[in-house]
């Protein structure tokens, strides 16, 4: 699964921003909703092609190449609209992204494990360095997994089908329109937006890019160990399907909960205080994970801190904003996430290391390392 994760953060983080760049040549909207149908599209088609881990690789890769146009273009009018609060407008959509997992766990535990059926333990002679692997075996668990793709598939058509209609560029006028509403002062609008507006171009010859580019590779760490990983480390401790479904439902919703608070607290505080305060958070919770399993309630806990101090991932666009100006954020905001694709890779080689070279303990060191490391440089240099 990890290899999974890895290409579809590839495809996100380098194909994200084609959508901005198309709408310089056709009609924003009509964009949209081709890449938002093409993405429900996708998911519909899991349901023949997931069954082989190379339907489900190349399967992945599209996901990520039309959600990440998705993703980057909806954020980028977001931050367009009032790039002065840009932390709270974020923070809004990376609450409802949050949520989106509260009910994916919930379709999931429901349709597809809601008779608490435990996963098996299997050695595998074909690959006896993994030893006893941890799978679910019973039909009546994995034969729904397909149907399962239908209907994520028309909850996306549902949401993105009506979108279409809201999604566009605000006008000058509108954008002044916002201003009185949202900004206490016009002191504080120029402290939180940058004075120059930089291109792409000009980001990218400034060391403040460079540091924001290695705190953003170290974001795709933290939200995997929480996203991915909770299960993966309490299944040998924690034999209750349903209650490991609990804790990814709760996890989903204090990501949600943090990416709301992070961006709004990164309007007030700035980008250099918000990402140290959040990797100082995230750095010795994503250690702790490997005592923490052995107490269920204490684990959840552990999880919960790790998965709401991630949420700084919303924070990239209003960083971006404050560092380098609003100017092409759509742009700036794909630019800087490409750091997430050596995030991805380097998780994905982490995850093989703990399985062959090191315990967990170490796999965990190493993720919350260059947490840490992200941590000092916010503070020193952001």
């Amino acid at each position: 699964s990890s290899g999974i994760n890895a290409e579809y953060g590839i495809f996100i983080t380098c194909c994200g921003s084609l959508i901005s760049l198309m709408s310089k040549y056709m009609n924003e909207r009509v964009l949209y909703g081709i890449f938002s149908m093409a993405l429900t599209l996708v998911m519909t088609s899991l349901y023949w092609v997931g069954k082989t881990y190379l339907g489900m690789s190349l399967t992945m890769c599209a996901f990520g190449f039309f959600g990440g146009n998705v993703l980057v273009y909806t954020i980028g009018k977001a931050t367009e609209w009032n790039p002065s609060k840009s932390g709270a407008a974020n923070g809004i959509i990376g609450f409802f992204i949050g949520m989106s997992g509260f009910v994916g766990t919930i379709v999931c535990t429901l349709y597809v494990n809601p008779e608490n059926v435990l996963m098996d333990k299997v050695y595998d002679p074909d690959h006896p360095d993994l030893g006893n692997v941890t799978i679910f075996l019973n039909p009546v668990v994995y034969t729904r997994v397909p149907v399962l793709w239908l209907i994520f598939a028309g909850m996306l058509a549902a949401l993105f089908i009506p979108s279409v209609l809201f999604v566009r560029s605000p006008t000058p006028d509108e954008v002044c329109e916002m201003m009185p509403l949202t900004d206490d002062s016009v002191d504080e609008h120029r402290v939180r937006t940058s004075e120059k507006d930089y291109t792409v171009g000009q980001m990218l010859r400034t060391y403040k890019f460079y540091f924001l580019y290695l705190i953003v590779m170290t974001m795709s760490l933290a939200l995997l160990a929480g996203s991915e990983l909770y299960k993966e480390v309490a299944k040998e401790t924690i034999l209750d399907d349903h209650f490991l479904n609990v804790v990814g439902a709760v996890l989903a919703v204090a990501n949600a909960f943090g990416r709301l608070l992070w961006g709004v607290f990164m309007d007030k505080m700035g980008a250099r205080i918000s990402l140290s305060v959040a990797f100082l958070f995230i750095a010795p919770s994503t250690v702790t994970l490997y005592w923490s399993r052995h107490f269920p309630w204490i684990y959840l806990f552990n999880v919960c801190l790790l998965s709401f101090s991630s949420g700084i991932f919303t924070g990239v666009a209003p960083a971006l904003v404050e560092l380098f100006g609003a100017r092409d954020i759509s742009l700036k905001y794909s630019v800087c996430l490409s750091g997430e694709l050596f995030g991805c890779a380097l998780f994905y080689v982490l995850s093989i290391g703990s399985v062959k070279l090191y315990n967990e303990l170490v796999f965990l060191i190493l993720l919350a390392a260059p947490c840490g490391v992200s941590c000092i440089l916010a503070l020193i240099f952001i």
